[in-house]
């Protein structure tokens, strides 16, 4: 069974829309809703195109219902953990470690090649 975690809608309060006006060729205009592409009016007029896109917009608000979604995701661990850890009592290991600090905090410079940095 799927859990979808929805909270219960609150009454809307405030909502930001986007308008579209279009002038058509026919010297009408075409207005709608940017996030409701498929609420669309015409009008013979920019204003009577706002009024109606308006008032259209607002009736079909009446039959919708917004629900927040706490979409679940799961967070897996990185592959790569499954190896940590796996040298922690490994005498060798710790002794190759040891070894490569030396060599990072000596000052000895006799097996660097300068022709390799030229």
């Amino acid at each position: 069974m799927i859990n979808l975690d929805l909270q219960q809608s609150e009454p809307f309060t405030n909502l930001k829309v986007t308008l579209l006006l279009e002038a058509l060729t026919s010297g009408q205009f075409a207005a709608s809703i940017g996030e409701f592409p498929d609420c669309r009016v015409k009008a013979e007029t920019r204003e009577k195109a706002i009024a109606q896109i308006q008032a259209t917009f607002l009736e079909r608000l009446k039959n919708i219902e917004a629900i927040s979604w706490n979409v679940p995701i799961q967070v897996s661990e990185p592959t790569w953990m499954k190896f940590a850890g796996v040298f922690k009592d490994d005498a060798d290991f710790a002794a190759i470690m040891e070894s490569i600090r030396a060599e990072r905090i000596s000052d000895d410079e006799s097996e660097v090649d300068p022709s390799y940095y030229l």
